[in-house]
């Protein structure tokens, strides 16, 4: 039974990558270590590290507590008395990725997984002395997770990562355990369910993992034969995330906080946290505004900018005046940011209403479009002469939509990939764009708004994106990848294609030359 605790009446962090000792849990909130008794109450910092810290395990005493940082540039492991102090650093590998995972059931070694010397995504298991000195690598090949069970029984975890990253993820690269039930070194595959599996953990004559085969994942033990599936957590809407146990009690957070399972009981509640934090994060500064800008456009007669900066759009003139912000001050995120044609009305995506929608920004007020499902769009253009936008989503869909008369029109859906941008031409009447006809091509098309006709442009041949008109509206430009040249790779021994896309451009109209070619001239020059 999971018992319940107002969290709104508490100071509120995100707590995460819990692990347990006695009463104590440690976990990482703002960066740093914390820890908090396991009944609740106030919390206290126990570093003010440089970087971002991940994964603390105590040791099987309880006086030492290892974790993961970046102080010095890659990931290291780190160790830190459990009260408090300097931390010390135990490993030099330079990898990409690092986790602790525990210790030795002795104590004397952290038990952590590394990509050191292998490549991105291949990860295994190492073990490093409490005082320092040369890591050993676990002759287990590929692996996340170890847990070890009575007489020398061993349970490893493959590919168990966080699934919450990926729910319901059910690819070759699902999480699975392999289980040595004897200690002979003779492994077997160990699926318990069929859903992608996690933090095995052995505990007395029972093994616990973190699993989402019933849609959220929970906690469920088994016997090591896998018989006798048991649920032990019954979290309906954030996934279990990163458990840990001392042998009698897990914690783990899901969302936000953190809970507690104890083992003996089956009581299941959450950890009141109270974060007496100055959130210096959080705190108004001022900074390089460059870093936060996302995107910006130009007035249609070139005088002023419409800015998107961390969700907020902004205008201001090019040389003097004001910045302006629009839209609600906070809590709002907005993107997608246009001036209309006539430069003095805004058309913007925001999600306000809790779902992605275009809102117009007059100088009257606000209009909001909430009635039209125009999914999670990814591109947005302004007509050039009309009230009308045309915006390419998620669903691989492009649509047209006319704000004056408040409707909805889908152009084209492709069945294998996105619009790959699109263009107005000068007049307003055409809208180009790069259609996926099939998983490996893109073509251009050309939709005529007046008829509702569709022309195809290029051939499904090659990859062509991006379309843009030429001034006049005779020509139209486009991306395309098309030279298959390939070159010996700096850095990989493989064939790469550096230099494989082309501007390319269309005459639209027969009595237009090429452009490309130099007019004729007479033999001799008159004079």
């Amino acid at each position: 039974m999971l018992n319940r605790y107002n969290p709104h009446a508490m100071h509120q962090g995100y707590y995460r990558y819990p692990t347990i000792s006695g009463d104590t849990v440690a976990f990482v909130c703002e960066d740093d270590l914390w820890t908090v008794p396991v009944e609740g109450g106030i919390a206290r910092r126990l570093t003010t590290s440089l970087s971002m810290v991940i994964t603390p395990r105590y040791s099987p005493d309880g006086q030492w507590l290892a974790f993961v940082a970046r102080d010095e540039g890659h990931p290291e492991v780190y160790v830190m008395p459990a009260e408090g102090g300097e931390p010390r650093r135990l490993t030099y590998q330079g990898a990409e990725r690092v986790e602790v995972v525990g210790w030795t059931p002795d104590g004397d070694e952290v038990i952590y997984n590394s990509t050191a010397g292998r490549p991105p995504r291949e990860v295994v298991l190492w073990r490093v002395s409490l005082e320092g000195g040369l890591p050993t690598q676990y002759p287990y090949g590929l692996a996340n997770h170890i847990s070890f069970g009575p007489n020398g029984a061993i349970l490893l975890g493959r590919h168990t990562g966080d699934p919450a990253r990926w729910k319901r993820y059910r690819g070759g690269t699902a999480g699975v355990f392999w289980i040595d039930r004897t200690g002979s070194g003779e492994f077997t595959r160990f699926q318990p369910t069929d859903g992608d599996l996690t933090a095995p953990m052995w505990i007395g004559e029972r093994i616990y993992f973190v699993s989402d085969h019933e849609g959220i994942a929970n906690i469920y033990s088994c016997l090591p034969d896998g018989a006798d599936l048991q649920r032990h957590t019954h979290h309906e809407e954030y996934y279990v995330r990163y458990p840990s146990t001392d042998g009698k009690r897990i914690v783990y957070h899901a969302g936000a906080d953190l809970y507690v399972l104890d083992l003996a009981t089956g009581e299941n509640r959450l950890i009141p946290v109270e974060l007496r934090s100055p959130r210096t994060q959080a705190q108004r500064k001022f900074v390089e505004t460059d870093k936060y800008l996302q995107e910006y456009t130009l007035h249609p007669q070139g005088h002023s900018l419409l800015l998107t900066v961390r969700g907020k759009p902004f205008t201001m003139g090019n040389w003097e005046g004001a910045v302006l912000q629009y839209g609600e001050p906070q809590g709002v995120r907005y993107r997608l940011s246009r001036f209309l044609n006539d430069g003095t009305r805004i058309i913007t995506v925001s999600d306000a209403s809790g779902e992605p929608c275009l809102e117009l920004h007059t100088p009257d007020g606000v209009t909001r479009f909430e009635a039209f499902d125009i999914g999670h769009p990814y591109r947005l253009e302004v007509c050039p002469t009309a009230d009308r936008i045309a915006l390419s989503n998620h669903r691989f869909e492009l649509h047209l939509f006319d704000i004056e008369q408040r409707t909805l029109q889908l152009v084209e859906r492709s069945e294998y990939g996105m619009i790959e941008g699109f263009a107005w031409s000068p007049c307003g009447r055409w809208l180009a764009y790069s259609f996926a006809p099939n998983e490996r091509t893109h073509i251009i098309k050309i939709y005529d708004t007046e008829t509702g006709a569709i022309h195809p442009i290029t051939q499904p041949e090659f990859r062509d994106v991006l379309p843009a008109w030429d001034p006049d509206g005779e020509m139209l430009y486009f991306i395309s990848l098309r030279d298959y040249d390939p070159v010996p790779d700096n850095l990989q021994f493989e064939m790469a294609f550096p230099m494989g896309m082309r501007v390319m451009a269309v005459v639209l109209r027969k009595d237009i030359p090429n452009p490309l070619l130099p007019p004729p001239r007479p033999f001799e020059e008159t004079k």
